[in-house]
């Protein structure tokens, strides 16, 4: 299976395009050497699709622009203008310092979060998986020896027949429910990522890195507010809070303030005082970059705790599920023993 682009293989990809064209080289020279360095395959064929692309007159910009999912629209403009204003290298710098402060959203914490949740969803199927099996096909074996011993069955056993007579009546809407629920969570993922009580508020710390640390850096090279805020929607590659980035801007059109805009859609207090401020002292750029460091640390500080934690938790509810229903399934042997 190919191993796929991450942020992190564009990102040293740009950086050495950047350290090699600082020797003077062609565009096309600097991009044949990167591509010779890649052990990746895929990074191997983007390199060089866009060599080829170059070869023939395309400029870089232009070729980048073919692949947004790897390059966002925000950062091709960037690189468009400073091709025209021939100041390439210089401009291809600024987008590696950029990525780097991006890292933290980009890479290592989104990996992990992902992988958690993936670990999540696993056990959850795992557990509906293992239950289903035990209640359809073990129970009721269990359940007919016990009607032929007579007397009442303990209350945790008659709990998991009943539960059991119900699984093999109803499998079939059960398991339609079940797949209903794996389609929606895969067609509804962006919105499940934001909002899911376990990972949603780190999802929403990164948004808000990403988000910020991007605004902040496109104000800082004199890029309009509403520019800014339109390469920042670009940025987060989540469309529920892209679509809230985009209402800030509408908002702004209507000639309401940022602060005002952004406790219209909801954005936290700490990011609304830190536009007041950014705006009333003109630092706007510094202050929302200090807003994205402030949750980059949070998330350092948090995201492996909350992992943990997690996987902990899932095991234990696995396991503490398979065990009730053994258990469930054993209390009338013990009964019956304690009773002779």
């Amino acid at each position: 299976m190919a191993k796929k682009i991450l942020p992190r293989d564009i990102t040293q990809f740009i950086s050495e395009l950047a350290l090699l064209l600082e020797t003077d080289i062609s565009t096309v020279e600097a991009l044949n050497i990167v591509q010779q360095d890649q052990e990746k395959p895929a990074m191997h064929q983007l390199i060089g699709a866009i060599q080829t692309d170059v070869e023939n007159d395309m400029s870089l910009a232009e070729s980048w622009a073919k692949y947004p999912q790897y390059f966002e629209p925000f950062l091709v403009e960037m690189l468009r203008e400073g091709e025209l204003q021939n100041n390439l290298r210089a401009t291809l710098n600024k987008l590696v310092e950029y990525r780097d402060s991006m890292g933290v959203s980009d890479s290592d914490l989104s990996e992990r979060i992902v992988a958690s949740s993936s670990y999540f969803w696993a056990v959850f199927a795992v557990i509906f998986l293992v239950a289903s099996i035990l209640l359809i096909y073990v129970v009721p074996v269990f359940a007919d020896m016990f009607s032929s011993f007579g007397g009442e069955l303990p209350g945790l056993t008659q709990l998991v027949v009943n539960l059991s007579d119900f699984f093999v009546a109803y499998w079939i809407p059960i398991l339609i429910v079940f797949l209903g629920l794996v389609v929606f969570m895969r067609v509804k993922r962006d919105s499940v990522k934001v909002y899911s009580p376990v990972f949603g508020h780190l999802y929403r710390k990164i948004m808000l890195v990403r988000s910020w640390r991007t605004c902040a850096f496109m104000l800082s090279n004199q890029a309009s507010l509403t520019r800014a805020i339109e390469a920042a929607a670009q940025a987060v590659h989540n469309p529920v809070y892209a679509k809230l980035l985009q209402q800030v801007n509408q908002q702004l059109a209507e000639d309401i303030t940022l602060p005002e805009a952004l406790k219209k859609v909801g954005f936290p207090e700490k990011v609304i005082h830190a536009a007041a401020v950014g705006i009333k002292t003109k630092q706007l750029d510094k202050l929302l970059d200090k807003v994205a460091d402030i949750y980059t640390k949070q998330l350092y500080r948090v995201t492996e705790p909350t992992i943990r934690i997690f996987n902990l938790a899932a095991i234990i509810l696995l396991g503490s599920i398979v065990g009730l229903l053994v258990l469930a399934m054993y209390l009338p042997i013990f009964w019956m023993g304690s009773v002779i």
